[in-house]
């Protein structure tokens, strides 16, 4: 079919009764076009027309002038206009591209996902798209070109001095050879690239934003000389002596920071977000709330970043004894819930807070609300399926209810967090981080009611995290006795009727929290646990049905059994931490017990699925028509769809089970322990049943490339080739890459942090999100603070770098390095980093953060 072409602008037009051309409004018929000549395309440009006026005469409209900038120095409205959050109606849509071409070279930054892109040079300023296609807010307005330098008038003629500029020419020449052979003779400079002050510079900053002394001080004034006094020189980045010093210089940073427009700063919304958050941290609420305001004026597109504000203004007003205010910006970021996207790490961490809040100021059922609706749960079976995506979710689940408690509990870091973490992945993770957060600000009696109000699971996990705080937060002396009580105490108090399998897990948590501290009272517990598992009967394992059973299948019911291993596991661990490798041992070799009740093993099921799925159909098909007297061939297809559906179930219940010892001994590994995690897989390997025999798959690598590692790190060659051999001859593979997160460790540990990062790049996102805060919360002393920040001077992802900036900044004030994080955050060119940076700083230390509510 053929369409209409216009006579003037040669384009097809749809319409066949159309009288003048939709494009050019010249007639289809011919004739002269309106108003003389065929127009050319206007170029677009945008402008704000003005109401009212169009004119009837012309056919034309008369362009308003733009309005004028504010002034960058207003508090009220100054740039306070982001560029995503203006409608330009009937506005063109330049699309972005990825990399840029000779034609779409200006580099310009999504203010929602963070993707850079790039677009002509003539479409600044005009409403573009963003490169990435799973943008949630696709169209902003790009930034206007830089102004362009003007070109100064040039200068008069002069008359050439020869020989003047011959004795330069010669001194130039000699100069430059000079300094090509003392560059030559240079040793090649380190890859890391780290952006500072000088000490200079950084004592400059400071003497520049000390608080003007009131008028009856009696400092010393400088001399009016006009003369700027002399700035002393500094051997050592200045340290901030005292937290009352600090106070007086991070109100000003954020100000300065937080005015930073332009390509220096990715996110106006997020700025503000670390700004108010940063004045709730030091309890300055009025400035966390003008910092609310101006959030208001930029963040329409975004928020739900008010709930992370929110919250955090909330724990500020419940600081100070009040309760009403607290509720009040509780319920305003409850509302908003709803608002939060569809995925990803953040919105986990921030309803999880949010739940945290909720649960201090009584607000249980819209604590338990939020925790039904954005909690991700550990399933185990994904282990070798590809759902990548689900997987990633999980795992996501896991990295934020680990990096919650370091922003909540301010005794606390990362690092203590992570060695503390489970045996076994948490089933309801979001869960237990809202009890950690409560009781990490002081509300842990609280938290205990919430988890009196949980069943099931659920119940379990918050109780158990409860445990493991109180755990983590023993003194070093402490026996114990008087653990089990206070964790005794805590399962009284919540009024669960809890099995004893149950009561052991939440030991063991305690447990496996405290081993660092006192290993003799994680002995203990652990000992008190194995005493409530005694009564508990060992399951058999599974067993190979006969057809019937295959067609009917009749497995066990896999919720007692995995909560048993999970129990088993957690020992295990809590032996491992504590030194005890032969209570360990023995654990693990229990916990394996209850796997093996819950289905057979991996590789066998598969193997007998090959067979159903090979070209033998009809002799299967024959079997069963025997075996099961049956006569039809009809009757034999339905039963051989029942077999084979029953197979699947056996399946299935395979690959939990091999999922479930694969995190068991990851975790065991990684707690330094990876003889008793090698030994456990050898029997599994040499196990005499085929239907037991658990040997490894591809699905395995990760786990046998960290056990190698291990023992790789550890000096022991023999069993890293001993692993790596057995590895190979079950699933011919020709190479096994090391572990990139335990290689990381071993490099930060050797003080270098830049190659730390270089080999977390080959990490997935939430281990390489996980591994960065855990490695940068983790320096012992002031020295080691350089490295931390060697780590994130090499960590491209941004949202990454700034995440683990705030637990890096957080350690490096405890350890007396204030100073020198200052030095650092001012020569970084982003404003969101610095406030993230700044963000650390405000969280209150140890020694001087009391409980909220002392009455716990």
């Amino acid at each position: 079919m053929e369409f209409a072409v216009c006579p003037s602008c040669k384009q097809s037009v749809l319409d066949d009764e159309a009288v003048d051309c939709p494009f050019c409004g010249a007639p289809m018929k011919g004739g002269p076009r309106p108003g003389g000549t065929p127009a050319k395309p206007a170029a677009a440009k945008p402008s704000a027309v003005a109401p009212g006026a169009g004119k009837a005469g012309g056919g034309g409209a008369t362009v308003a002038k733009p309005a004028a900038k504010p002034v960058s120095g207003s508090k009220a409205e100054a740039g306070d206009e982001t560029p995503f959050e203006r409608e330009v109606a009937g506005g063109p849509t330049t699309a972005a591209v990825v990399a840029p071409t000779k034609q779409r070279s200006f580099r310009i930054v999504c203010p929602m996902c963070e993707t850079v892109g790039y677009i002509s040079p003539k479409a600044a300023g005009t409403r573009v798209k963003c490169a990435n296609p799973k943008c949630l807010v696709p169209t902003f307005e790009a930034p206007p070109l830089p102004p362009a330098e003007p070109e100064s008038p040039p200068e008069p003629p002069r008359k050439p001095n020869y020989v003047l500029l011959g004795g330069v020419t010669a001194a130039i020449c000699v100069a430059g050879g000079a300094a090509a052979y003392y560059v030559a003779m240079q040793p090649a400079r380190s890859t890391v690239n780290i952006t500072k002050m000088s000490d200079v510079e950084a004592a400059r900053l400071l003497a520049e934003t000390q608080l003007t002394p009131p008028v009856n001080s009696t400092t010393t004034s400088p001399p009016d000389n006009g003369q700027a006094a002399a700035i002393p020189p500094v051997d050592k980045p200045p340290v901030v002596a005292a937290t009352s010093e600090l106070a007086k210089e991070l109100p000003i940073l954020i100000e300065k920071a937080v005015l930073i427009r332009g390509s220096q700063n990715r996110s106006l919304p997020f700025s503000r977000q670390l700004a108010s958050e940063s004045f709730a941290l030091m309890g300055n609420i009025p400035k966390a709330q003008e910092h609310l305001a101006a959030f208001d004026r930029v963040g329409q597109n975004v928020p739900f970043y008010k709930i992370s504000i929110l919250t955090e203004l909330g724990w500020a007003q419940l600081k100070k004894q009040d309760a009403a205010a607290a509720k009040v910006s509780a319920q305003a970021a409850f509302d908003l819930a709803g608002k939060l996207p569809g995925n990803g790490r953040s919105r986990l961490i921030s309803a999880s807070r949010l739940g945290g809040l909720l649960i201090a100021l009584g607000e249980l059922d819209k604590a338990t609300q939020l925790a039904n609706e954005y909690s991700v749960g550990w399933k185990p079976g994904l282990i070798d399926t590809p759902q990548a995506a689900e997987k990633l979710e999980r795992q996501d689940g896991q990295v934020s209810a680990l990096l919650q408690p370091a922003l909540d509990d301010f005794n606390t870091t990362v690092a203590a967090t992570d060695q503390a973490k489970p045996g076994l992945a948490w089933f309801e993770p979001q869960s237990g981080a809202m009890a950690r957060s409560a009781a990490g600000r002081g509300f842990i009696n609280e938290a205990v009611k919430w988890a009196a109000k949980q069943t099931g699971t659920r119940q379990i996990e918050v109780l158990g995290e409860l445990a493991a705080f109180e755990g983590s937060k023993s003194a070093a002396g402490i026996t114990s006795e008087a653990l089990l009580a206070k964790v005794n105490g805590l399962m009284d108090r919540s009024g669960a009727n809890l099995s004893p399998v149950a009561r052991a897990y939440v030991l063991g948590r305690a447990a496996t929290a405290v081993a660092g501290v006192s290993p003799e009272a994680a002995k203990g517990l652990v000992a008190s646990a194995r005493e409530l598992l005694a009564g508990v009967t060992s399951p058999a394992p599974v067993a190979w049905p006969q057809t019937p059973g295959l067609v009917n299948p009749s497995l066990p019911a896999m919720a007692p059994l995995e909560r048993l291993a999970v129990a088993w596991s957690e020992l295990a661990l809590a032996s491992q931490l504590a030194g005890d490798a032969s209570t360990s041992q023995s654990a693990l070799k229990s916990a394996f017990a209850a796997t093996m009740a819950i289905g057979p093993s991996l590789i066998y099921v598969d193997q007998f699925l090959e067979r159903l799925n090979g070209p033998d159909v009809t002799s299967i098909r024959d079997r069963l028509k025997e075996e099961l007297g049956i006569r039809t061939e009809d009757a034999a297809r339905q039963a051989f769809s029942s077999y084979r559906r029953g197979v699947l179930t056996y399946r299935e219940h395979a690959a939990i089970r091999f999922d479930l010892e694969l995190a068991i001994v990851d975790r065991l590994i990684e707690a330094g322990g990876p003889s008793v995690a090698w030994k456990q897989l050898q029997e599994s390997a040499a196990d005499s049943d085929a239907v037991q025999q658990q040997l490894p798959t591809a699905s395995s690598a990760n786990t046998i490339s960290m056990l190698a590692t291990a023992f790789q790190l550890a000096g022991d060659q023999a069993n890293a080739q001993a692993v790596t051999d057995w590895y190979a001859s079950s699933t011919r593979a020709t190479a096994l890459a090391p572990s990139p997160l335990l290689q990381a460790k071993a490099r930060f540990a050797a003080n270098d942090g830049a190659g730390a990062a270089r080999l977390l790049k080959e990490a997935d996102s939430p281990t390489r999100a996980l591994a960065t805060s855990l490695l940068a919360s983790s320096p012992r002393d002031t020295a080691s603070v350089d490295q931390a920040l060697a780590l994130l001077g090499q960590t491209a992802d941004v949202s990454v770098r700034e995440e683990a900036s705030i637990f890096a900044a957080h350690r490096a004030n405890e350890l007396g390095a204030a100073g020198k994080i200052l030095s650092y955050t001012q020569g970084l060119p982003q404003a969101t980093e610095r406030l993230a940076w700044i963000r650390g700083l405000s969280m209150p230390l140890p020694s001087t953060e009391k409980n909220a509510n002392s009455g716990n």
